[in-house]
């Protein structure tokens, strides 16, 4: 029984892990990037291009359009 506990406690803690991908935002620019430090925002920066995570794309909007 306690087993079968700890496998599903396990199972529910993995599946609330919210591993968002990142998505292109748009090419770097120093304006850009000051944006996104300014909000605390996460990013990547990949061959020249932005890369911010899917899950931020609302609040990246919000702030650097």
């Amino acid at each position: 029984m306690k087993k079968a506990v700890m496998i599903l406690l396990l199972m529910i803690l993995m599946g609330c892990q919210s591993q968002s991908e990142f998505i292109y935002w748009t090419d770097v620019t120093e304006n850009q990037i000051q944006r996104l430090n300014d909000a605390k925002l996460k990013y990547e920066v990949r061959d020249g291009q932005v890369w911010i995570k899917e899950s931020d794309m609302f609040k990246v909007v919000t702030c650097c359009s």
